[in-house]
């Protein structure tokens, strides 16, 4: 038997949902578990959400899409595309990649949005209440899940969302609406599709007979870690950096609890009646604030884990002045690189979206889609440079010898299809020969 605590499992979970949105009620109670007997403030660094921005951002450029087989007609690609605009895919990609940097994996459930639109309900691992698997050594993929049940927004009553439970099986799908449990795709609950319809992906493989994986904890870490110790050290300094006022060699008609005191009061320190007895003075104490202690032990904190996670930890740093410029393209080279690595995964979370998507649709829309749908995408992503001359003469080297296309570039560059970069290529191509050819003397 192999035991999974799944409690915390689910906490983590929940706790990396909220921070990676901005809501810092687990670092409150992180807090109070850490020191149960002292309240400290909730000190909100968002390293989670400054994270998924730092590795994410693929959907935040134009995303170009490629609807497969290619002898599909021109209207039916066309329709499927403006699905996919007017449903606002794009923007429920990014909560997808997201999703696979912080809890390592990524279920999204189609659901009909009226008439040419869907709409991508996320499931976190800390929603999912049950899955069932017609054979253990495939947990992981779905088409073996025989059982998906989770619990999603099902109301909205004086300002607190009531959940309610979704439930998939290859034949039935339904979910809680306003506590009565309704259909997804038709009236009485059942779909065609003869699966459970969910299209899911992993970052990182689960563990084996386990249907998702293990969280990024790391990231989850450090956020506790960097908040808790925001929190402790502002409680360190506000103790021993707090001024004790005190009076040396007092008399008794001295010993009150209160002293009025000020820049514009007199203090009459009356000495005691015995002649051998010093005088009284009046002192203050202020003990020693190890502040360079604390900002090294924190910035040695980001750094390991930063270089952990693929991050350039100068820019968590207060003073990064150090780091060269071509350090820091050279940094930002590394990122793209990792950020890469996940591009298969979500090519394949795209094609098992647009079969869903296509099956959906067809449930209602009147044109059906042909089966074997498939799509190939092309991220318009930012490539940092540390030279950007060395890299323009050798991209037109490229160019000339006919191991690239100018139209590739710019296709890839501004995120649109060839076409239309060939268009804007040929049309900057004339430009400059009218340019020149009036620079031209007669």
């Amino acid at each position: 038997v192999s035991i999974f605590n799944e409690i915390e499992y689910k906490a983590q979970s929940r706790q990396l949902d909220q921070l990676a949105r901005g809501d810092f009620s687990p670092i409150l109670e992180e807090l109070r578990k850490a020191y149960p007997r002292t309240s400290l403030p909730v000190r909100a660094i968002p390293f989670v959400q400054r994270y998924v921005t730092e590795l994410s951002g693929v959907y935040s450029r134009p995303v170009v899409r490629r609807f497969q087989p290619t002898a599909m007609p021109t209207a039916m690609w066309q329709s499927l595309q403006a699905v996919y605009d007017a449903s606002r895919i794009d923007r429920a990609m990014e909560a997808v990649e997201a999703s696979l940097w912080t809890q390592n994996t990524a279920l999204s459930v189609v659901i009909p949005d009226g008439i040419g639109r869907v709409r991508l309900l996320h499931i976190k691992p800390w929603q999912i209440e049950r899955i069932e698997v017609d054979d253990a050594a495939k947990a992981d993929d779905p088409r073996s899940w025989t059982l998906l049940e989770a619990m999603v927004p099902a109301g909205y009553v004086s300002g607190q969302v009531i959940n309610g439970r979704l439930r998939l099986t290859p034949t039935m799908a339904t979910r809680e609406v306003g506590g009565k449990a309704v259909g997804i795709y038709s009236a009485d609950g059942s779909h065609p599709f003869g699966r459970v319809p969910v299209a899911v992906a992993h970052r990182i493989a689960p563990d084996a007979g386990r249907p998702t994986p293990a969280l990024n904890e790391a990231v989850l870490n450090l956020q506790v870690a960097l908040s808790l110790q925001q929190a402790d050290s502002e409680l360190i300094v506000r103790h021993c950096a707090w001024p004790q006022k005190w009076i040396r060699n007092a008399s008794i008609a001295q010993q009150v609890e209160e002293l009025t005191h000020g820049p514009d009061k007199f203090l009459a320190m009356v000495k005691s009646g015995d002649p051998t007895q010093p005088g009284p003075e009046l002192a203050i104490a202020q003990g020693f604030v190890p502040v360079a202690e604390l900002v090294a032990f924190a910035e040695h904190q980001i750094r390991l884990y930063c270089s952990m996670l693929g991050l350039d930890p100068s820019n968590f740093m207060r003073s990064n002045t150090a780091t060269t410029a071509s350090a820091r393209l050279f940094g930002a080279q590394d990122r793209a690189a990792l950020r890469a690595r996940l591009e298969p995964t979500l090519l394949q979370f795209e094609q098992d979206l647009v079969v869903l998507v296509a099956e959906v649709l067809s449930l209602r829309e009147s044109m059906p889609f042909p089966r074997g749908l498939s799509v190939a995408v092309a991220w318009a992503v930012a490539e940092p440079s540390p030279d950007p001359q060395s890299e323009a003469q050798a991209l037109s080297l490229e160019i000339a010898n006919g191991t690239n296309s100018a139209a590739d570039v710019v296709a890839k560059r501004a995120g649109i299809s060839r076409a239309a970069a060939l268009i804007i290529v040929q049309r900057n191509l004339d430009e400059a020969r009218a340019l020149a050819a009036e620079k031209t003397p007669a």
